[in-house]
């Protein structure tokens, strides 16, 4: 059987050498590894869009994956370094929340409060704290453990090491404080996350909020209400329904996204990460008094 593909994550870009030492540090212990760049896109330090991306994207690896995630405002500090085995892949980060929305995906109310910290790990899933710095490259910078601690474990398991023997269980692993929109009557609040290379903002209200509150079907009915902007009616594309402007759509990640046309919604609106996002579905219920956008207050 071949060896499981390494996939990186990171926050680094493009400009520097970051990546292409990680890169390196792989080949060197296990010269057939098969290496894929995810994205290097990810916000500077930004660990909640680190936290999204992964949730988003990993189900598209075949299964034995070994994902090395690297947004570490902390790097050097007490945090740990983690090895985390799901029932599909493996994930090697720093303890900072990065894998919040992973566990999620084995765990429903991981991360679903208002405190963030230690968690337990989810059922069907095992962890691992990074201790045996016999599998670290040495010397290991105090600002660069995606180079010698996190690349290395990961090329080291690509090569059949056991995860056990990369360090000790971990009962807990740290979960950031990321609670999903929850629809009050015929309205959720959400927040942008992040915006994409073209622009386009993209939310926190996912496509199963929105059919939680009887949205299919009634696209066209749907108001959308973003930075004192109002858009009416979800797109199924970027052009559709013809004409130019704001256009509110779910985009291929299944989230709710804000997109201008030929254009860049993110310079058009001057606004970005945490800006409020509104939706306000048909309301099927008539017993309910529906609420219109002008209805909603700015707070969460």
């Amino acid at each position: 059987m071949s060896a499981p593909p390494i996939v990186l994550a990171t926050d680094f870009g493009l400009a520097d050498a970051y990546v292409g030492m990680m890169r390196g540090v792989i080949f060197s212990i296990r010269p057939s590894a098969t290496v894929i760049d995810l994205t290097h896109g990810i916000g500077p330090q930004d660990v909640r869009h680190g936290a999204v991306t992964l949730a988003d994207t990993h189900a598209y690896f075949p299964d034995g994956a070994i994902f090395v995630a690297v947004v570490d405002p902390g790097v050097g500090t007490d945090r740990r370094a983690i090895l985390l085995e799901t029932p599909q892949h493996r994930f090697v980060a720093p303890d900072n929340g990065l894998l919040t929305l992973v566990c999620r995906r084995y765990d429903p109310g991981f991360g679903d409060s208002d405190t963030a910290g230690p968690t337990a790990v989810p059922k069907d899933c095992r962890a691992w704290r990074l201790t045996n710095s016999s599998y670290w490259r040495h010397p290991v910078s105090a600002t660069f453990h995606g180079r010698d601690v996190f690349a290395p474990a990961a090329a080291h398991l690509s090569k059949g090491v056991a995860p056990e023997t990369l360090g000790d269980p971990a009962p807990t692993i740290t979960a950031l404080s990321l609670p999903p929109p929850r629809p009050e009557s015929n309205v959720v609040q959400g927040q942008i996350i992040f915006a994409d290379a073209f622009g386009n903002l993209v939310s926190d209200i996912t496509a199963d909020i929105l059919t939680d509150m009887g949205v299919s079907g009634r696209e066209s009915e749907v108001v959308v209400e973003i930075a004192g902007r109002v858009i009416t009616g979800l797109s199924r594309t970027f052009h559709d329904p013809p004409g130019g402007g704001l256009k509110a759509l779910l985009g291929s990640h299944g989230r709710l996204e804000v997109a201008l046309v030929d254009g860049n919604a993110l310079a058009a609106l001057g606004v970005g990460s945490g800006t409020r996002v509104a939706v306000v579905a048909p309301q099927s219920d008539r017993s309910v008094q529906a609420r219109s956008v002008n209805d909603i207050p700015e707070d969460r």
